[in-house]
C-alpha cells in the first residue's frame, strides 16, 4: 500500500495511462474497460488517506453558465473532511456544499448506501454487482433499478478515493447496466470534453464523465429529461483537480514534489 509522506503529492490528474485512439463507435463496454485498467494502476490508499478536491459545481439549470468553484479536503473514505470558511481550517466530520451564490452551508457527512469497508467484498461479475446497487439500500420496482445502480455508482465515486480493484469491478458494472451508452462527445459542468457513460429513460437522464486521456472518474451531472446542464431539474459536478496530501488544508501547488521547481 502506498504511503504519501509529508513532502509527497500524489496528483491524481496526471500521470496516468492515456490512449491516442480514436473514440469513433465507442461502445460502454470497451470505455469501461479502459477506465478500469487506468483504476487498476491507481494508487492503493488507505481509508485515512487525505484527498484534496476542487470542483465546479452547477446546483441549477440558471448557474450553467457560471459555475461555482469550491475546494474541500476528505478522507479516502469520506469519514472526515475539511473546508477553509472565513479563512478558517474547519476539519471534522462535516460537509461544506455551496449553494448557487457559493455560499458554504455545514452539515454532516452523509455516506453512500454502500460503506467503504465493504467495497472489497462486492460481487466480481458486473451484473451481479448491479443487480445488488440496484436493491440497495431497498428494493425498488424493476424500472428504477438501472437508475439507482447508476446513481449509486456516481455516489461512490463522488464520496470516495476506491481501492484499485473495486474502482475498476464499478466502472465494468457501469457498462452491464441495462440503457447505458458511451457518449464520446460528452461535456462537463466546467465545458471541458469527456467521454461519458450516458442513461437515459426512467427517472431522468444521468451522466459519468472520465477524463478522456486518464480514464478518471472526472465529474456526474443529472440531465433531467434532456443532454445538459441547461435543461429543466438538471445539476452537476465537475472535478477539476485531485490529489493525495498529507493532510487537510494541504494544496497540491503549497509544495512541489522532489527534483520539480
Amino acid at each position: 500500500m502506498a504511503q504519501w509522506g509529508p513532502n509527497r503529492h500524489r496528483d491524481m490528474t496526471a500521470n496516468s495511462p492515456s490512449s491516442n485512439s480514436e473514440t469513433a463507435g465507442l461502445t460502454a463496454k470497451v470505455l469501461a474497460s479502459r477506465a478500469a485498467a487506468a483504476a487498476l494502476l491507481g494508487p492503493a490508499v488507505s481509508p485515512g488517506q487525505w484527498v484534496y478536491r476542487k470542483y465546479a459545481v452547477v446546483a441549477t439549470p440558471d448557474h450553467a453558465a457560471s459555475p461555482v468553484t469550491a475546494e474541500r479536503w476528505a478522507t479516502a473514505d469520506n469519514a472526515m473532511a475539511a473546508a477553509y470558511i472565513g479563512g478558517q481550517l474547519e476539519v471534522g466530520p462535516w460537509t461544506w456544499p455551496v449553494n448557487p451564490a457559493g455560499r458554504a452551508i455545514r452539515s454532516p457527512i452523509a455516506q453512500p448506501a454502500i460503506s467503504y469497508s465493504s467495497l472489497a467484498s462486492l460481487p466480481s461479475k458486473p451484473r451481479a454487482l448491479v443487480i445488488l446497487l440496484g436493491k440497495t439500500p431497498v428494493t425498488r420496482a424493476r424500472a428504477w433499478r438501472a437508475g439507482h445502480a447508476f446513481e449509486l455508482i456516481a455516489e461512490l465515486f463522488q464520496s470516495y478515493v476506491m481501492p484499485p480493484q473495486p474502482a475498476a469491478q464499478i466502472f465494468h458494472a457501469l457498462a452491464a447496466i441495462r440503457r447505458v451508452m458511451a457518449d464520446e462527445h460528452a461535456v462537463d459542468v466546467a465545458r471541458r470534453q469527456g467521454s461519458g457513460f450516458l442513461l437515459t429513460g426512467t427517472g431522468g437522464n444521468q451522466e459519468i464523465i472520465v477524463d478522456p486521456r486518464t480514464y478518471q472518474f472526472a465529474g456526474y451531472q443529472f440531465l433531467g429529461s434532456g443532454r445538459d446542464v441547461h435543461a429543466a431539474g438538471a445539476w452537476g459536478m465537475a472535478i477539476l483537480r485531485q490529489a493525495l496530501v498529507p493532510g487537510p488544508g494541504v494544496r497540491l501547488q503549497d509544495k512541489p514534489e522532489p527534483g520539480k521547481p
